[in-house]
């Protein structure tokens, strides 16, 4: 009779405990959090995304020609600006890569702490039919592609002189993300050197 008691304090020393630990752990207070994907395989597959957006644009050929006159020397990796972006309250290299890449265009606002940058239309001398604008914002202080948003707006004068808001391609949207993410990498790594 003896060993049977022993036994069974054993199970209950054993098990109790064990039900009440098991009891304690619920998955409805745990706080489950995914880990971030690696930077550079988010980049790979925000790039893979565009290059298959661009595959199916291929048809635009209009606002392709505008895209190689316009922003030429923007995917060359001209750098004229070298300046710090100390004190804003967005990414310094995407907010410094933003303004480098936009330099061409006439600026109309700035705001570093919103994340906003803001052109003036621009035309180029070949096409002096059609001007663009276009809108960058920052929304992160980290370098990540989710972290900058452009919007470009395209307008065409039509016979009358008046300027008529036209549908602008995502190639050239994705085109700019992607120069500007470019130059802010390169932003990155010319700084840890």
């Amino acid at each position: 009779m003896n060993n049977k008691l022993v036994k069974f304090l054993i199970i209950i020393t054993v098990f109790v405990p064990s039900f009440i630990f098991l009891n304690n752990c619920s998955l409805e207070d745990a706080d489950i959090v995914r880990a971030p994907a690696p930077e550079d395989l988010t980049l790979k597959r925000e790039k893979d995304r565009r290059e298959r957006e661009r595959e199916r644009g291929q048809n635009d050929s209009d606002d392709e020609s505008i895209v190689d006159q316009v922003f030429g020397n923007v995917f060359k990796g001209d750098s004229k600006n070298t300046n710090g972006g100390a004190g804003i309250a967005v990414n310094a290299y995407l907010w410094r890569a933003s303004l480098d890449t936009l330099s061409f265009m006439p600026l109309l606002s700035a705001d570093p702490f919103g994340g906003v940058i803001i052109t003036d239309w621009y035309s180029t001398s070949e096409k002096p039919k059609e001007k663009f604008k276009i809108v960058a914002y920052i929304l992160d202080k980290s370098l990540r592609v989710d972290a900058i948003k452009i919007a470009v707006f395209k307008k065409i004068k039509n016979e009358n002189g008046e300027w008529i808001d036209h549908k602008s391609n995502k190639i050239l949207k994705n085109k700019v993300e992607d120069a500007i993410l470019s130059k802010a990498r390169k932003f990155k790594i010319q700084s840890i050197k």
